[in-house]
Formats: structure tokens, sequence, C-alpha cells
């Protein structure tokens, strides 16, 4: 008997994910699919992080990540010396930027987002199969 119902899971913006699922039976094949979507802070507050970066790179094209990031750190102690509301507005944007962690690394930078998961796969193996790797002397 084939059971082709389909039964829509939760959409719980608190840990925005929506989950579909139903009930399979006999020969049939199943996929399953779950999306994340980031909460509207954290997507709110990596594009403000990418506009700033985007802004810096127009502005200084010739300048390395490193002189970029140096770019970065001299503004905000000048701006906690001169405009602390704004620092502070700047902290907590980058507090919610860090709490994404690697999500918004993936929304900041989509280039590293392949190399993040080949990443996290070899991880995953490794620590699957380290017990059969040689041990160290």
């Amino acid at each position: 008997m084939n059971n082709n119902t389909f039964n829509i899971g939760t959409f719980n913006t608190d840990n925005s994910a929506i989950n579909l699922g139903g009930t399979v039976e006999g020969g049939q094949n199943v996929t399953q699919n779950n999306y994340n979507f980031p909460e509207p802070k954290q997507a709110e507050a990596t594009q403000t992080v990418s506009d700033l970066l985007q802004d810096i790179r127009r502005r200084y094209p010739q300048a390395t990540d490193a002189e970029i990031l140096e770019i970065v750190d001299r503004g905000l102690a000048d701006m906690q010396q001169n405009n602390p509301e704004k620092w502070r507005k700047w902290v907590d944007i980058l507090s919610v930027v860090f709490a994404g962690g690697v999500e918004a690394i993936k929304i900041i930078a989509p280039a590293l987002g392949i190399p993040i998961e080949i990443g996290k796969r070899l991880y995953e193996i490794y620590d699957r199969n380290r017990q059969q790797l040689p041990k160290g002397k």
C-alpha cells in the first residue's frame, strides 16, 4: 500500500528551519532536504559588514586583506574614541555576525562555501575513521 500523504513540518522563526516529511513504503526512493535560513538579524548584520568591506575595497582597490583589516581596525579604534554610540552599534553588528560562525562566513564570502563544506566532510571522514589511522609516536 502506498501512502502518498505528506505532512508539512513546522516553520519556526526562532530556529529558522523548514522540514518536509512523509511516510515511505515499498521500493520508493527518499530524499531529505533541510532548508535553513539565517535569522533576519544575522542576515542583516552580515549584509552590513559585507557592504562595509565592499566599500573599503572600492576605495582602496590595491589593498591586501591584511591592509583592509588594518583599515577596519583603525576605523573602529577612532570610532570608539570619537563616536562611542556608533562604535557600540558596530560592536553589536559584529557580535551578531560572529555568532553566526561558518554560516556567516559563507554569506559574506560565498566563494568559501564549497571549500568550507569540503573541509567539514573531510573532518567527518577523518573523525569516523581515526581509529583506523596509524598512531603517532
